[in-house]
């Protein structure tokens, strides 16, 4: 984190009675000769300073300085037992400028209803009643107490007894970047007291992405911005996708394949062009429903395939538009992918042109045509394994297509390259999982 600028004694001397609401132009103008750093001056004129020390807030009523001196004083009183952790908490403590970023050591008896939620490839996810809650900030007294009992979320990292400071980095992502509501908040640390292992806090959510669309895809349509699926989905992990106890290996690669981009699998780094990949991917499963190669094993053979350019392929109807966008997202060339706010701005104005019905617009005819065609297929017996009776989606996965995070060690893969036809590089082998027919009874499952 950045370091936090502050003001002068002499300045605060001068400054700390005015009354923000209400300054005269008199006090407004010696505020302008006093406070001639940008930074300091945006911060005073939308936070003002401190009712306690009358030095500058960092957030809408949150002081730095007074808050790291409560939290650096409380340190004596509390430890996890690992130096990692204890340091990586303090200096997070130390460095926060809002509430948002205070994450804290929670002890597991605070803790009550603990229940198993999923297994990943490195973790388990429980949820639980955290009773005391997080932080918040009393008005009255311009002090911080205890929000109440709320749900959370408890993802336990397996063999993390010897957590590394290399995986707390990652840690540290989630707090940078936590200033929007699309990415879940971690409040700390917490122990499994059973098998000593580490396990982060985060806020709990009704549903993951693969939940939502299993439940709901029958009932979405284009017209309506339903596949607009940013407003229920969020970002929970930054980063944690690899064992607890592993220190940084740029050789060892790990992921969950159909995510993975070809160029980090043929042994690069994970870079901002293939989280672009991952992204067109993800919009891929929103605007199909399927989870991408849940037909086919994700082995060797696919990673081979994906790199000579293989990519997920429905015959759901999407408009042009976002085909277009979603193929260059995914293309074997990391150069020609979008970058991230070229994609923002792009997909920002075709929400736009659809949720106000901008009929003139190319989107608007694309989605038109779109939600027609698909309405007309959904009548098909065969037709992306929807069934006619639930809005449930139901389909068939191979039993060796792997949705969890492990190291992906592929030796001696193709060069990369983009494909004329996806069908010739599927082959016979997958043929079988490709046409499958709803009506018949006992030939589908429902993946939750």
């Amino acid at each position: 984190m950045d370091e936090i600028k502050l003001l002068s004694d002499d300045v605060i001397e001068q400054i700390k009675d005015f009354d923000y609401w209400y300054r005269t132009k008199e006090q407004k103008s010696l505020i302008d000769k006093l406070i001639t750093d940008k930074e300091l001056k945006e911060r005073y004129e939308i936070y003002g300073l401190c009712k306690e020390c009358k030095q500058l807030n960092t957030e809408h009523f949150y002081c730095w300085s007074c808050k790291s001196q409560y939290f650096k004083q409380n340190f004596k009183n509390w430890t996890s037992g690992n130096h990692d952790v204890d340091e990586f908490i303090q200096k997070a403590q130390l460095k926060a400028k809002n509430f948002d970023q205070i994450i804290e050591w929670i002890e597991y008896d605070e803790f009550e209803d603990v229940e198993y939620l999923a297994k990943g490839g490195f973790g388990t996810t429980f949820k639980a009643i955290w009773k005391d809650g997080p932080w918040k900030l009393n008005f009255g007294n311009n002090q911080l107490e205890r929000d109440g009992e709320i749900k959370v979320a408890l993802k336990c990292l397996h063999n993390s007894q010897s957590i590394t400071a290399d995986f707390l980095k990652e840690v540290e992502s989630n707090i940078l970047v936590y200033k929007t509501s699309w990415v879940v908040r971690c409040f700390g640390i917490t122990k499994d007291l059973k098998t000593n292992n580490f396990m982060m806090v985060m806020e709990l959510k009704h549903c993951d992405l693969r939940q939502h669309l299993n439940n709901n895809f029958n009932t979405l349509n284009w017209k309506d911005n339903d596949f607009n699926e940013v407003n229920f989905a969020y970002i929970t992990d930054l980063g944690l996708c690899q064992p607890a106890n592993v220190e940084s290996d740029n050789k060892k690669i790990y992921g969950v394949l159909p995510y993975v981009a070809p160029e980090v699998l043929r042994g690069g780094k994970y870079t901002q062009a293939s989280d672009i990949y991952a992204f067109g991917i993800v919009a891929y499963e929103i605007c199909t429903g399927f989870p991408p190669y849940h037909d086919m094993a994700h082995d060797e053979l696919l990673a081979m395939k994906i790199c000579q350019g293989l990519r997920p392929k429905s015959n759901y109807k999407i408009p042009q538009l976002i085909i277009d966008k979603i193929n260059q997202c995914w293309d074997a060339d990391p150069s020609i992918r979008p970058k991230t706010y070229v994609l923002f701005k792009l997909l920002d104005g075709l929400y736009f042109d659809i949720s106000e019905n901008k009929v003139d617009s190319v989107i608007y005819g694309q989605v038109k045509e779109a939600d027609e065609i698909n309405k007309k297929s959904s009548s098909s017996s065969t037709v992306q394994l929807q069934l006619s009776f639930t809005s449930t989606l139901s389909y068939i996965t191979h039993p060796q297509a792997i949705y969890t995070s492990r190291l992906l060690d592929f030796k001696n893969l193709p060069e990369l390259n983009n494909a004329d036809n996806n069908d010739d590089l599927l082959g016979v082998k997958y043929s079988d999982f490709t046409k499958l027919d709803i009506n018949s009874k006992g030939n589908y499952f429902i993946m939750w």
